[in-house]
């Protein structure tokens, strides 16, 4: 490096030098912000997915439910013990095109019952929580 008249001269080797360098500042730079952007993505891809199982069990438990609402914790075990006990041969459900129990609702004026039917063998059952009216 010299000096003239206020100006920096720099020879060969010295701008070969800073020029190394400044790839390799830039090089390790570039890796380092590439490591960052793998590390937010897997972590947007977990909080996605996360969301995504959320919506779908919601959106199961809707189809499985498609004809009526549940008031009570009750009124749901008293579905899944109907459902537990008309759990066919699965020959016959997957014949029946996978069909559960379905519920039909019928207003009152006071409050809603609900009745679980079958649709392989046709039994239905009452299973209203009148507590809940």
């Amino acid at each position: 490096m010299f000096w003239t008249g206020g100006k920096t001269i720099y020879n060969k080797d010295e701008l070969t030098t800073m020029v190394h360098n400044t790839i390799e500042y830039y090089e390790e730079d570039n890796k380092r912000i590439g490591e960052i952007n793998k590390k937010l993505k897997e972590d947007a891809e977990g909080v996605v997915r996360a969301e995504y199982e959320q919506r779908i069990a919601r959106l199961e438990e809707k189809l499985r439910l498609s004809y009526g609402e549940f008031a009570t914790q009750k009124e749901k075990d008293a579905y899944d013990d109907f459902e537990q006990r008309h759990m066919h041969e699965r020959a016959t459900m997957k014949a029946q095109g996978g069909k559960c129990p379905y519920l039909i609702p019928t207003g009152t004026g006071i409050g809603t019952n609900l009745k679980v039917v079958c649709p392989i063998c046709g039994e239905s059952e009452d299973i209203t929580d009148l507590e809940a009216w």
